[in-house]
């Protein structure tokens, strides 16, 4: 049963705005940057949260927290401007801070009932292994936003919204692959804006990572093996296969 079609729901590429809930500064790049290019050419709307700092991604230790922060925030904004990001709103948690999942939620509702989005887009919470708390609280929360976005009697205080789909990246489970073959540069130049985390030794072993992960995507999307281009996943899911619907996993 293809829910979706049943629903009447418009493809990934054909939504017209979109919520983009990062953990951390780069996460979006890394997950979605081909798609949310391909998306803003078509004229989407693009809402970036961001839901800490960045502050604690230094690796000595040398720089303070406040100055991470801040070159983080320079990067979050320049990798946006190249894939035509239209709107930036930040939490600003520290890094593996002690904000909860609920706390999250409460502040997220409000921004997705005024920005009204036909998609949310963040991390697969549950994708096996993933060990990154900021990254589990973030998913969590995203989804139960939009389970409850809707809801005026749990969340009183501004006009319900009802948001129609969700596409977790870095997913397990994959059932969308949108092919990013025109817009691979792209992607990575928007990686690169980060270049407190990628301009290093070991960019190259990290971009052929990327480059082999993207072309396997791409022979399953075009169901070869050994197809030439590349590829972003997601997971891509309603608000009613948000709860009760085991099948969720395999639809």
């Amino acid at each position: 049963m293809d829910i979706r079609r049943i629903l009447g729901l418009p493809e990934l590429l054909d939504v017209k705005k979109v919520i983009c809930v990062q953990p951390h500064p780069n996460d979006n790049e890394v997950g979605a940057a081909g798609t949310l290019y391909e998306l803003g050419r078509r004229g989407c709307e693009i809402v970036y949260i961001t839901i800490t700092d960045g502050s604690g991604s230094g690796s000595t230790g040398e720089i303070e927290p406040e100055a991470i922060a801040a070159i983080r925030r320079a990067e979050r904004l320049a990798a946006g401007d190249i894939l035509g990001v239209t709107k930036h709103i930040t939490l600003d948690y520290p890094d593996m801070g002690s904000y909860t999942e609920e706390e999250l939620l409460a502040k997220l509702i409000p921004i997705i009932r005024e920005e009204k989005p036909d998609l949310l887009m963040t991390v697969d919470p549950w994708m096996p292994y993933e060990a990154h708390p900021d990254h589990i609280k973030t998913g969590k929360a995203v989804a139960s936003a939009m389970l409850f976005s809707s809801n005026e009697v749990l969340f009183p205080g501004s006009k319900p919204h009802d948001v129609p789909q969700i596409a977790f990246y870095a997913t397990s489970h994959p059932n969308t692959f949108i092919d990013v073959s025109p817009h691979w540069d792209k992607k990575i130049a928007s990686i690169l804006a980060h270049k407190s985390q990628f301009d290093n030794v070991n960019w190259p072993l990290v971009k052929g990572f990327f480059d082999y992960h993207a072309v396997q995507l791409y022979s399953k999307l075009k169901q070869q093996p050994d197809a030439k281009g590349y590829a972003e996943a997601f997971k891509l899911l309603t608000s009613h296969q948000l709860h009760l619907f085991p099948s969720a996993l395999y639809s």
